[in-house]
Order: C-alpha cells, then sequence, then structure tokens
C-alpha cells in the first residue's frame, strides 16, 4: 500500500474509531436509539421471496461461510502465490477478530430485536458478527486481490465485488431483522480498523523478510 492510500486509509480508521465509540456510548446509555428506528422501517419485511434470498446472503456471513472463503483464500495465498505471510495475516484477523467480537458482544449484553423473522439467535447483538467479522475477511480478500490481479479492470471488478458482499451481508442482517441498524454500523467500523491493523502488519511482514533476503 502506497503513502498516499495508507493516509486515507488512516483517516477512514479514525473516522470509524469515532462512529464504533460513539454508537458504543449510545447502546451502553440508551435503550432506544435515532438511528435503529429511522434506519430500521427501511428494510423490514414480510415478502416472503425477498426473506429467502437473503437468507441464502446472510449464510454467507456464518462459520461456514466465513471459514470456506477463509480457507479458499489461504489456499490460492499458499499454492498460487506463495505468500505465507499473506496466510497467517488473514487467517489470524478472521479468527481474532471473531473472539474480538465475541468479547465485545458479551461485555455489551445488548439483546437482539424482539421480533425475529427466521429463526432464534443464540448470541448477542452488539456489534454484528456478519459486519464485523464479514468486512474483516472481504476487505483483506480485496486487498490481496487488488494486490495480485494485474488487470485495472480486474482490480475494480474484484474489489467493487468484495464490497457488495460487505454490504449486503450487513443489509441481510436488517432485511431478517436480527439485528439493529446500529449493529451493524458498529461491526462494520470496528471491522474496518481491525482489518487495516492487520493489513499493516502484513506489509511490515513482508519488508522484513524482504530485508531478510
Amino acid at each position: 500500500m502506497n503513502k498516499k492510500y495508507e493516509k486515507h486509509f488512516m483517516i477512514y480508521s479514525l473516522l470509524a474509531g469515532l462512529i464504533g465509540l460513539y454508537l458504543l456510548y449510545s447502546v451502553t446509555h440508551s435503550d432506544s436509539l435515532w438511528i435503529d428506528r429511522t434506519v430500521s422501517a427501511f428494510f423490514i419485511t414480510s415478502n416472503s421471496t425477498i426473506l429467502t434470498i437473503f437468507d441464502y446472503i446472510t449464510q454467507l456471513g456464518y462459520k461456514i461461510g466465513i471459514g470456506t472463503v477463509t480457507l479458499l483464500t489461504i489456499i490460492w495465498l499458499w499454492i498460487k502465490k506463495k505468500d505465507y505471510a499473506g496466510m497467517a495475516s488473514i487467517a489470524l484477523a478472521v479468527g481474532l477478530g471473531n473472539e474480538v467480537n465475541k468479547l465485545l458482544k458479551n461485555w455489551i449484553g445488548r439483546e437482539r430485536p424482539s421480533l425475529e423473522h427466521i429463526g432464534k439467535e443464540a448470541s448477542l447483538s452488539f456489534p454484528s458478527g456478519h459486519a464485523m467479522v464479514g468486512i474483516i475477511l472481504y476487505m483483506m480478500l480485496a486487498y490481496f486481490l487488488v494486490k495480485y490481479i494485474p488487470s485495472v479492470v480486474g482490480k475494480w471488478v474484484a474489489a467493487i465485488g468484495c464490497i457488495l458482499i460487505i454490504l449486503l451481508l450487513g443489509i441481510s442482517r436488517l432485511v431478517l431483522n436480527v439485528h439493529y441498524p446500529s449493529d451493524i454500523f458498529a461491526g462494520y467500523a470496528f471491522g474496518f480498523i481491525w482489518a487495516f491493523l492487520w493489513i499493516l502488519i502484513y506489509e511490515q511482514l513482508k519488508n522484513w523478510s524482504v530485508k531478510r533476503g
């Protein structure tokens, strides 16, 4: 990542941190947030077709979906690119990020929306694991795809595709009414910071290995 983009991502991380802290404070000091009341209304639906579509989409954010994409990315970095630092970075980023999400959920202790369209989620609500772990995985995947894909068009397609998946994962949780909007936004904020941190760690590891070589 060149210095220009690194500076931009530092600014985005700062903004994400402020948003995350604001939502964290708001959730712990209020039972009802304006952002939840305002945004939820746009996504709640009883249309069975829409619910079914987003139920399929949301599967990408569960353990099997996240684990499969992570494993495939690791295999690609191993066999095709011999990028061992990349393999370790994405595995640790996703695995530890998931544990951080659990710690945050247990610490905040926010219950999920009382009315759920599909099933009953076992875990707590804030921040959304689908949003947080999803953005960690697909942001890092986008980073590696952009890094290794040679064509400019391919880079754009890869980046836009990953962004769409991140957005759809968050929207799916709102459509299925298993999260509040503030859960999603906080998940995105904390996940963005975590992913960027691990990208920086990866680049330091690569620089260190180059100097040693």
